[in-house]
């Protein structure tokens, strides 16, 4: 595995692991919410590493847009994570830990988006690449 495979896999596991630090900052230790806050910030992020993988395939080949492969799992998980750290420590006065069912869903259609994104971005650095 090379260190894009090794970056992809750690930005994978990045948001599951601070939401649930979040969650334990914001409700104390309680399995059941740690376990459900864990497999829902789990799915943008497997999609994202499923993304991530398939663009660094064909990035790995001509060696070209390794960094742009990575977005769709690097910056929904360093985004969210920094959310849902900040919001443990300074959490919302009316409802709080909402974010922690309403923001997989904005992420996972960042994850969307930003997939676009980097395989244009690929197309464009391979297209690059073999032209010069």
């Amino acid at each position: 595995m090379t260190g894009y495979g090794k970056l992809n896999l750690a930005g994978m596991a990045i948001l599951p692991v601070a939401a649930v630090l979040g969650a334990l900052i914001s409700f104390g230790p309680r399995t059941d919410t740690m376990l459900t806050v864990f497999v829902i910030n789990c799915i943008p992020m497997v999609l994202g590493g499923l993304v991530s993988a398939l663009l660094l395939r064909g990035a790995n080949r001509v060696r070209a847009g390794q960094l742009i492969a990575l977005w769709p799992t690097l910056i929904p998980a360093a985004l969210g994570a920094v959310w849902y750290l900040w919001r443990a420590i300074l959490p919302e006065e009316v409802a709080p830990g909402r974010e922690y069912l309403a923001a997989p869903q904005y992420l996972l259609l960042g994850v969307l988006c930003l997939g676009i994104v980097s395989w244009v971005g690929c197309r464009v650095a391979r297209a690059r690449h073999n032209a010069g």
